[in-house]
């Protein structure tokens, strides 16, 4: 009987199931009693890989992207996947964009890793988690593949383990590569957060407690790799003291905010109906749409907020996103950075409204 899971230990099984499944064995799921329980099997999409014909892809939009498959024929792509991670952190964490283009370079590269040496025949698997009690994200990324000691032609798998986070360590050497789970393994623990790899015959783990890396033979092999990062995204010197390689600071081009957010001109543009719609009607959902644009104002002078094909908001969403970001910054500081286009009169009535009655509530009260 299941009384506790965690995407650490679930995440894994996933690949070597679906990988049963294309060899033609199939699998019922009996979901636990619980109901907790039950709901997080179906919200995080174990049960849909386990069983497919038996409980549908799930459109739970907390604070986690659901387990996703990529890099086989009509699966997520990755890049899809990523942008998914990084929507979910500016959305339910703290962060600044130093913070975010080291996370997103390391899932990015472990992500690549499954695509280009894991040789797994039903690709990979992605799930992350927000964890807002510490403002933590955690990330699984699991294949079905031929395993990193394989892949780097070893025989001692626990040392093979302890290679892969060491810098410059590859399969081949002659490109210069291979500074994947290096990097990914300092964004983690210098983080303070946790770091592990399950391979074949041989586990790793950082221990927070002491700063030590632990590795173990395993007696039952895991036939394939999993990779756990919990990274704490608060620090906004990460990037810079995380990702140096040959001593050098690497500050990875194009990054998800660059791509997402800004225009030609440099600009930041929040486009309300893409980022938006499905948050207008609620009070949580401008919650979450202000955590945004207070992660974006970290590292940008000001925002344009596009309302282009917006008809009507909520007054509870006009209240917890332009109500409140006018008391936090005042006046003057909303007037300058805080831009608004192609507002309807009905939209710019009720955020004009909510400003109006925010200022004389103050944001103590709901």
């Amino acid at each position: 009987m299941c009384e506790s899971i965690n995407e650490a230990t679930m995440l894994p099984l996933i690949p070597i199931v679906s990988d049963y499944r294309r060899r033609g064995i199939d699998f019922e799921l009996i979901v636990p009693e619980d109901e907790w329980l039950r709901r997080l099997f179906i919200n995080t999409n174990w049960a849909h890989h386990i069983q497919p014909n038996g409980y549908g892809p799930s459109t739970y939009r907390g604070g986690n992207v659901p387990a996703l498959q990529f890099g086989v024929d009509e699966t997520e792509d990755a890049g899809d996947i990523l942008n998914r991670v990084m929507d979910l952190i500016l959305r339910e964490l703290d962060t600044n964009r130093g913070a975010l283009k080291a996370i997103e370079w390391s899932l990015g590269e472990i992500m690549d890793n499954v695509s280009n040496h894991a040789e797994s025949q039903v690709g990979g698997f992605v799930q992350a988690t927000a964890f807002k009690n510490n403002n933590v994200v955690e990330f699984v990324v699991a294949d079905a593949g031929i395993g990193i000691p394989e892949s780097m032609g070893m025989t001692d798998h626990e040392h093979a383990l302890r290679s892969s986070i060491d810098e410059g360590t590859t399969r081949d050497r002659s490109k210069n590569a291979g500074n994947g789970l290096y990097g990914s393994y300092r964004v983690s623990t210098l983080s303070g957060g946790r770091f592990a790899i399950n391979s074949l015959h041989g586990e790793l783990y950082y221990r927070p407690s002491d700063g030590s890396v632990q590795s173990h033979p395993r007696k039952v092999p895991y036939n394939g790799t999993s990779v756990l990062c919990g990274i704490h995204v608060g620090d906004p010197e990460l990037l810079h003291k995380a990702l140096r390689f040959k001593g050098q600071p690497h500050d990875p081009p194009y990054d998800y905010v660059e791509r997402a957010f800004e225009n030609r001109e440099g600009e930041l543009v929040f486009n309300m109906k893409e980022r938006a719609q499905r948050d207008f009607a609620s009070r949580q959902g401008g919650k979450r749409i202000r955590g945004m644009i207070e992660n974006l104002l970290r590292d940008h002078p000001s925002v344009t907020f596009d309302f282009d094909g917006v008809a009507v908001i909520s007054s509870s969403f006009a209240d917890e996103v332009f109500g409140r970001l006018f008391v936090d910054m005042g006046p003057r500081a909303f007037m300058t950075r805080i831009q608004m286009r192609n507002v309807d009169p009905t939209v710019g009535g009720l955020i004009d409204r909510a400003i109006v009655q925010r200022t004389r509530l103050g944001n103590g009260d709901s």
